[in-house]
């Protein structure tokens, strides 16, 4: 059985780069780990499913989510998407006073 790293390494220091530039690096690898480990659970749990007949091959794929359930996923969407932009947001919130300091001065 493989098993994925739950934690991403520390990556080294790149010349040059602002710490804009690695916060970004750094949100882009956490995303690609997680999804990465989501899809192999994913893939789990269909491939267990279908073998003990649960689901029939293609269900997952066929599935059209009920207004309420779409809902539900709109709202997880948007929680995600706030969590995974709020250093982006602040970074940029924080570029923005540091300018408009400068203009001021």
């Amino acid at each position: 059985m493989s098993r994925l790293p739950r934690t991403p390494h520390r990556l080294d220091d790149i010349v040059g780069s602002r710490a804009l530039d690695e916060q970004h690096l750094a949100m882009i690898l956490a995303l690609t780990s997680e999804i990465t480990v989501l899809r192999a659970r994913l893939d789990a749990c269909e491939r267990l499913l279908v073998a003990n007949g649960t689901l029939a091959p293609g269900s997952v794929d066929a599935f059209d989510p009920d207004p309420a359930a779409q809902a539900e996923r709109d709202e997880q969407r948007g929680r995600i998407l706030d969590k995974v932009l709020r250093p982006m947001r602040e970074a940029a919130q924080a570029e923005l006073v540091k300018a408009q300091q400068q203009e001021g001065q």
